[in-house]
């Protein structure tokens, strides 16, 4: 396992770069999704841990990089980054799966409504290029924060 700032420097090509484009997308809040995108194949799979039955544009499984991309443009197009960070990195004996461990701030741009959340990452690698993409967070807050859901009233 590899704090943020070593794996930067990881002689492991993989991490190397999802660590350089992680700590781009927190710097730029989002603004590098085209270096984000090149470290995908073009047939990569981007799941989210948010079902496809939400019918949503960030729920489900997306497609190559033009689905990554619509993704990438719904995400930022609805949400304000607020606060970004990758803490960890965990990466197989061969290098290829690449488990990132952070957490995630965002405020929902139409309900004004914010999201804070841990954030887990899983990569697949084949021939330097992400080919698998699964993302794990708190989709209930997410839901709530949209207005996808309404969550009962404390107390």
């Amino acid at each position: 396992m590899l704090a943020a700032d070593a794996a930067v420097g990881s002689a492991n090509p993989n991490v190397a770069a999802l660590a350089r484009g992680y700590a781009a997308w927190a710097e730029t809040r989002g603004g590098n999704v085209d270096q984000i995108l090149d470290l995908m194949h073009d047939e990569i799979e981007m799941r989210s841990l948010a079902p496809q039955e939400i019918a949503h544009p960030l729920a489900g499984t997306h497609r190559r990089k033009d689905g990554a991309r619509a993704y990438f443009g719904a995400l930022l197009g609805e949400w304000e980054m607020l606060d970004w960070a990758a803490e960890r990195f965990i990466v197989d004996a061969e290098g290829d799966d690449v488990v990132v461990i952070g957490r995630c701030h965002w405020r929902h741009r139409a309900s004004g409504r914010e999201a804070a959340t841990a954030k887990v990452d899983i990569w697949h690698f084949e021939d330097g290029r992400a080919t698998r993409f699964f993302e794990l967070f708190d989709t209930l807050a997410f839901a709530a924060a949209a207005g996808l859901i309404a969550l009962p009233a404390p107390g």
